[in-house]
């Protein structure tokens, strides 16, 4: 990774973007001071380019759009050990929550948009189905992502030994999932969920 020199000035800042940040999550960005617990912590902080503590210094200092075009937002696994640790109760779950959601919502150019992808299509079965289609899951995003011969050794042998399903049925609950999904998207629209 090629370093790049960070120039911070007035212009440079977007404290509303941190603000929307603190709103989302429920809790301050600002009383962050740096121990590095959550990194300390972090089981997944040696697989992010920017660890817990560096994205909170990094939205400190407004500079959000290194922290979304990044891939450590996507690695964190949301359990927690973060928040459980800082001595100052910000709650660093939360936030990677808010700016997953942020990243979503503003379409950007991700280093990982392959999550994204996945994210979506996952839930898109779900929304479809009522039920994880592994089989159509792993074909669609095969497709989309441009790795068409991706799993093309592995499908053969899950389908032999009955682990990967070639058929599959609608769950009969189809209403009742639909339901979720449109009260989901509801508490969105109003800003309660992520």
């Amino acid at each position: 990774m090629t370093k790049k020199k960070m120039i911070i000035s007035q212009e440079t800042m977007d404290v509303d973007f941190v603000r929307k940040v603190e709103a989302l999550a429920g809790t301050s960005v600002r009383s962050c001071f740096q121990c590095g617990k959550c990194s300390a912590g972090c089981p997944m902080a040696t697989f992010m380019e920017h660890p817990p503590n560096r994205i909170m210094r990094l939205l400190q200092l407004g500079q959000w759009q290194r922290v979304l075009a990044g891939r450590s937002i996507w690695y964190c696994v949301s359990c927690e050990t973060c928040t459980t640790r800082c001595p100052n109760t910000v709650d660093l779950a939360s936030i990677m929550d808010a700016l997953r959601k942020l990243s979503w919502d503003s379409d950007g150019a991700s280093k990982e948009s392959y999550v994204q992808l996945a994210n979506k299509l996952f839930l898109q079965n779900i929304r479809t189905y009522g039920r994880q289609y592994e089989m159509r899951l792993a074909a669609v995003f095969n497709v989309k992502s441009g790795q068409f011969l991706k799993d093309l050794m592995l499908g053969p042998k899950l389908i032999a030994k009955g682990k990967l399903k070639v058929f599959h049925s609608k769950n009969k609950n189809m209403s009742e999932i639909e339901k979720i999904f449109t009260r989901i998207e509801e508490m969105r629209k109003k800003g309660v969920a992520l």
